[in-house]
């Protein structure tokens, strides 16, 4: 036992420190030799648990999309708030855990950003829908298909990927208002609700509409 906590607690340390590194020099920028250097490991010990700097990558992400995850339970299991206010911290909290932008946009990490995209959708959408639906009991919001909602609001939300979109700062407040609006109606959410939500959001819905 003692032997596999300590292999994963080495390989929590090598994510750490290539997280870091990714983050200050830039995913193409940071070499495995700087990773090595900065861990003081040895090159086998670093390719005992990893085989490539893509392969580093692909573990920090499934890293990340465990704690989102985690988070996500924790908000949607906070009796004291309401489910509008729910849905805001998880759109919040999400939109500022993108550190591994970089590398993913890579041309030659393509395929990772796909598989990344559908690891997270398929892992996030049980708790948002279990949110959606603590909404429609409270009369929060009113929609015939939660998980559905859920999944096609996920994917609208990849418009505000600053890896994959450069858009202007008067455009992405445009998109940010488009979004929030296809949130009330495609969630069908009450005006009250609707009052919470637009203010919650820094916006107005005079703003919006």
């Amino acid at each position: 036992m003692r032997i596999t906590k300590d292999a994963e607690e080495r390989k929590s340390e090598i994510l750490d420190i290539a997280q870091r590194l990714f983050h200050e020099k830039g995913y193409v920028q940071t070499t495995i030799e700087d990773i090595l250097r900065e861990s003081g490991i040895a090159r086998g010990t670093l390719y005992y648990h990893f085989k490539s700097k893509e392969d580093i990558l692909s573990a920090m992400i499934d890293r990340q999309i465990d704690r989102l995850e985690q988070e996500f339970r924790c908000i949607a299991e906070d009796s004291a708030l309401s489910a509008v206010e729910k849905l805001v911290r998880v759109i919040q909290l999400q939109s500022h855990s993108g550190m591994l932008a970089e590398g993913l946009h890579e041309k030659e990490n393509a395929e990772l950003h796909q598989k990344s995209f559908q690891r997270s959708l398929l892992r996030y959408t049980p708790v948002l829908t279990e949110i959606v639906e603590q909404g429609i009991e409270s009369g929060e919001f009113s929609t015939p298909y939660p998980k559905e909602s859920v999944e096609l609001l996920f994917c609208a939300s990849q418009l505000h990927d600053p890896g994959v979109f450069s858009w202007p700062q008067e455009e992405r407040q445009q998109k940010k208002k488009a979004f929030f609006w296809m949130l009330e109606v495609t969630l069908g959410i009450s005006p009250e609700a609707k009052e919470r939500l637009y203010r919650l959001a820094g916006l107005s819905p005079e703003q919006v509409v």
